[in-house]
């Protein structure tokens, strides 16, 4: 017990002797939290501006226009006498899009002909370019709406009849999870497992990398005369401890912060939690023992951000991922974090449901606890030789 207490010392004054684990660890986890979920803090895109060209200039396009500028998606900038004017503005970054309604629209309208609303926009902007559409096509539903039970009333129907036959279903949309259909609620806590995996590996890896540098050059530390399990234990310990603490900062401070819904109980996310973190340690020492450097593992662990984000199935369907991809994806602890934390806590799942997740990630945590008291066992027979 006392050499484990010991390691366990020798590993705290290791890693905050170290300015580079300490920014990382500590700067980037908060800068990360800040910085991160400010583009999706207005969760959904509103009042986009688009200019109109009305070609029709009658009572009925004017009514069009007004509707569309009432609706919470967009906002008339003004109007423009061409297509060519309005693609300057796009062009300039005033607006975003743009309206045409057609010459003959009153008219066609009320001789029960088909007419055609043309939009343009930037489609750079995806979210911008859809909620410019969505508006549009609200305000468009509305009008026809308003005409067809104007010609009902015409026709000697009741007002409140001719309201309920304008349209014969109507639809309630009502979203299962994700209420607000906003980015924040549901990208936020994916990415905040996905940085503490990464930081973590980051962390694990300079201090491993450090410490191979240090015996290359014949130093003797604690590193190379522990055992490499109780080295394991105590290294994990650690990292553990303090990862549980950033863990609490990010689900419980940030998520409040940020207003995100938190449905799962505390205990069930430390079950998922804790093996997560442990697994990410474990793997996080083994890739440590490859790193000649410390700065190594920075440039490996960011190099991997983007496809561990990728096919991790939050951002983009898992069914449009190349299957290989998805199962390469299955060895890294945060596929399995994140789907299970998803479903716990912003889709209200039983731990019962997500408790596979469970298994996968303490499978994980065993295997590279495994690998990494082999590569430690290795490291340490080699560094012994060339001392001697």
């Amino acid at each position: 017990m006392n050499k484990f207490l010991a390691l366990v010392v020798f590993e705290v004054k290791s890693i905050f002797a170290d300015r580079s684990i300490l920014l990382t660890m500590f700067g980037g986890i908060i800068m990360y939290s800040i910085l991160y979920p400010l583009p999706y803090s207005q969760q959904v895109s509103r009042d986009a501006e688009i200019v109109v060209i009305d070609y029709d200039r009658s009572s009925m396009s004017r009514e069009l226009i007004r509707m569309v500028n009432a609706s919470p998606d967009t906002h008339i900038a003004g109007q423009v006498d061409s297509v060519r004017d309005a693609e300057a503005l796009i062009e300039k970054g005033e607006i975003k899009g743009f309206l045409i309604i057609p010459e003959h629209f009153r008219r066609d309208l009320f001789m029960k002909k088909p007419v055609t609303l043309s939009l343009g926009g930037d489609a750079s902007y995806f979210m911008t370019y859809s909620t410019i559409a969505t508006g549009i096509l609200k305000a468009g539903g509305t009008l026809s709406a308003q005409i067809k039970v104007a010609r009902l009333t015409v026709d000697k129907e009741n007002i409140l009849l001719a309201k309920q036959q304008w349209q014969p279903a109507s639809l309630n949309l009502q979203p299962v999870f994700n209420q607000v259909n906003g980015y924040l609620d549901y990208v936020v806590p994916a990415v905040f497992i996905l940085i503490l995996q990464q930081t973590l590996l980051i962390v694990s890896g300079i201090l491993s990398g450090g410490q191979n540098e240090r015996s290359r050059a014949k130093e003797q530390g604690y590193w190379l005369t522990a055992s490499p399990v109780l080295l394991l234990l105590a290294r994990c310990l650690v990292f553990l401890c303090l990862y549980l603490v950033f863990s609490l900062y990010y689900f419980g401070f940030a998520l409040d912060v940020y207003g995100v819904n938190r449905l799962a109980a505390a205990l069930d996310i430390l079950k998922l939690l804790i093996p997560f973190l442990v697994a990410v340690a474990c793997l996080g020492v083994a890739l440590g023992q490859l790193y000649s450097q410390a700065e190594t593992a920075t440039q490996v662990i960011l190099f991997s951000s983007m496809p561990v984000l990728f096919s991790s199935g939050f951002i983009w369907p898992v069914s449009e991922i190349p299957t290989w991809l998805v199962t390469l994806s299955q060895l890294f602890p945060s596929t399995a974090a994140i789907q299970g934390l998803l479903q716990l806590n912003q889709m209200g799942a039983d731990f019962e449901m997500v408790s596979h997740f469970q298994t996968q990630l303490l499978i994980q945590a065993f295997g590279y606890s495994l690998l990494a008291i082999l590569l430690i066992a290795y490291k340490q027979r080699k560094y012994r030789l060339i001392a001697e």
